[in-house]
């Protein structure tokens, strides 16, 4: 019955969102794919191998909606995930509404799961505070905390990333600490003399699970 309860909560709040979003003022469209060596979350690896992650949004005035995704480029590589978001900007400010899914292989979900069922809402904050980017984020049915401060130093972007779980073991086993310390870079590969390709790197590691990634990846 839960799950029925909340699969009904976020079926009328992006129904409520979409009402607003009138097709016909639409002003831009993006879409495109990366493609990484593999998936690393907020500190933890999903899945193995390497993932594509495709992305589709429309966008009119302030207001995004839009879908990402993450799946294997293997067959048994796990971590497939379908996220559906909408998100608002008030300038240097933001408020984004995500709903993650994690369909099985064919996109069917398992018995008691689907694209707005299950416990994978999220509501998150971001702000401009000078040279800082500030990301406040809360899954609301499982209780996980999540905030994150990221910021340049030269050629080099760096993230700090604090969990916390007062309810199941999400970011940090039940516990609260910082579990993602990311350093990475970007660059653009010049193949002809109209199209470079971009392509980013990174080194993750989480301090909670001592974990640590070497992350690179393409976009396209």
């Amino acid at each position: 019955m839960k799950l029925k309860k909340q699969s009904l909560k976020l079926t009328t709040l992006f129904f409520i969102v979409f009402s607003f979003f009138n097709l016909n003022e639409t002003k831009a469209q993006d879409l495109g794919a990366d493609l990484v060596s593999s998936y690393v979350w907020r500190g933890t690896q999903f899945g193995s191998g390497a993932h594509i992650q495709p992305y589709v949004s429309l966008s009119t005035g302030d207001l995004e909606l839009g879908a990402w995704g993450s799946f294997p480029t293997t067959a048994n590589g796990g971590g497939n995930e379908l996220d559906l978001y909408a998100s608002y900007s008030f300038g240097k400010f933001g408020l984004t509404l995500t709903n993650y899914s994690f369909p099985g292989e064919g996109g069917t979900y398992a018995d008691g799961e689907g694209l707005f069922e299950g416990d994978y809402f999220e509501v998150s904050g971001s702000a401009e505070l000078g040279p800082i980017n500030l990301m406040v984020g809360y899954f609301t049915e499982v209780e996980a905390l999540y905030i994150e401060a990221a910021f340049s130093a030269g050629p080099v972007d760096i993230a700090l990333g604090y969990g916390d779980d007062s309810g199941d073991a999400w970011y940090v086993n039940g516990g609260s600490g910082l579990c993602n310390i990311s350093l990475g870079g970007s660059k653009d590969i010049k193949i002809t003399e109209s199209y470079s390709l971009p392509v980013f790197g990174s080194f993750v590691y989480n301090p909670d699970s001592e974990a640590a990634f070497l992350v690179f990846g393409a976009s396209f």
